[in-house]
């Protein structure tokens, strides 16, 4: 045992891969005691507040990432100072604008008043860890970014977990919010080291306005087919509750939690590692080492895939059984069609990667904005015949479509630009 624990410090990609599963167990192990030890409408409006910062976090960010990273990955070290010094400028504007206007969540009672200062402390927070940590990546440091994911969702986890398990003063949303925004600042408070090692003083720190104003005109497109994928995994909650209720939608928020890991583990153990290696190989015009890390995306997503729907489809139901509410057992069904549904998005992702990392971006916004669409027609179509699966069938419907577009796309693009093996 003491050698393989050697073994696991030596190696890098086992040590990120190690710390990325630790924290997906974790967040994994949350959302199952939260739904021991809270009502079903507790558990519900946690959903709600999750999937509202997530999607907020895509206007104070303005997915300018997808703009700067490509870009500065094409620069020299020295350069990026001033570059990041103007996209700060340019995410303190966006808070200015976007914070007050969250307000009007609360305005019309789509969330309650109480938790609104903990949705905009979290909004700033998590936007901050989030960009830091895409910036260790870009830096080649996916082992620092890891790290910061552990501070940022799984030490506090963990510790609320066991307070929750041995304190019952401790069984509230409030605390809960408390000891998630605790860890996220802690994440960004860490992320200063990463900063501290960019040569600040070899740049000239000016504001870029040009820069930024070339990137909103690159990532606007992409943010508005973000703001529509995205949009899917945030609307589906409100839709779910409106159609089903409080309680039905704290079940709704478990599966999709426990679903969710899926996409979070293929985020954060495959999808991180891989794109940046095509975007270096595909600038620099390096197409066998292009095909390479194409092909390596492609076999890990497809396995990995298979083996946490397969998995989670199997040991799911058990784990309901354990639960002291019987409305999660009674409801394993929806468990199961939302994995599969997870699985059809997961390996969306792959066509996604391949048109990203060849600057082609066209065909995903289309891609995101019919996969939108085929969600609200396809939650109103089922939700008169059937409440319960009208979400889920319409996010297994979106996301099927969404994948075939980009994978028709990928194949055409690839073929004007003269990558073959498209489809292998």
């Amino acid at each position: 045992m003491p050698l393989q624990v050697m073994s696991l410090l030596n190696n890098p990609n086992l040590l990120n891969v190690g710390i990325r599963a630790l924290t997906l167990a974790i967040r994994f192990v949350l959302i199952f005691i939260l739904a021991v030890y809270l009502p079903p409408s507790e558990v519900g409006l946690y959903g709600l507040i999750v999937v509202t910062v997530s999607y907020a976090l895509y206007f104070v960010g303005f997915d300018f990432y997808t703009f700067s990273t490509r870009d500065l990955l094409g620069r020299p070290k020295a350069e990026w100072g001033r570059l990041l010094v103007s996209q700060g400028v340019f995410f303190g504007a966006l808070y200015a604008l976007v914070l007050p206007v969250s307000l009007l969540l609360f305005v019309f009672g789509l969330l309650p008043w109480w938790v609104a200062g903990w949705v905009l402390l979290l909004i700033v927070s998590e936007h901050l860890a989030q960009e830091i940590s895409r910036l260790a990546i870009a830096m080649g440091r996916p082992l620092f970014a890891s790290v910061m994911v552990f501070f940022r969702q799984g030490i506090w986890s963990l510790a609320f977990v066991l307070c929750m398990i041995f304190f019952e003063s401790y069984r509230s949303l409030e605390l809960l919010l408390l000891f998630w925004a605790t860890g996220s600042a802690l994440s960004v408070l860490m992320g200063g080291f990463l900063l501290r090692s960019i040569e600040w003083r070899k740049s000239n720190l000016s504001i870029d306005l040009a820069w930024v104003k070339r990137g909103v005109l690159v990532a606007f497109p992409l943010l508005m087919a973000t703001l529509a994928l995205r949009g899917i995994m945030t609307i589906d909650r409100y839709a779910f509750e409106a159609l089903n209720g409080p309680d039905l939608l704290g079940v709704y928020s478990l599966f999709m939690g426990m679903a969710g890991t899926v996409l979070t583990f293929m985020d954060a153990g495959v999808f991180a590692f891989l794109y940046p290696r095509m975007i270096a190989a595909h600038n620099s015009g390096d197409q066998a080492g292009f095909l390479v890390a194409r092909a390596t995306l492609r076999k890990h997503t497809l396995i990995w895939s298979l083996v946490l729907v397969a998995g989670g489809a199997l040991v799911g139901p058990f784990l309901f059984m354990l639960l002291p509410n019987p409305i999660y057992f009674d409801h394993w069904p929806l468990f199961v069609g939302i994995l599969i549904a997870m699985g059809i998005f997961v390996v969306g992702m792959v066509p996604h990667y391949n048109l990203y990392a060849v600057s082609r971006d066209k065909p995903i916004i289309v891609a995101h904005f019919t996969g939108l669409l085929v969600f609200l027609m396809l939650v109103f179509l089922f939700g008169a015949f059937s409440p319960v699966w009208a979400v889920i069938l319409a996010f297994g419907g979106a996301s099927l479509a969404i994948g075939i577009i980009k994978q028709v796309s990928c194949a055409r693009v690839f073929r004007a630009i003269g990558i073959t093996h498209t489809l292998r």
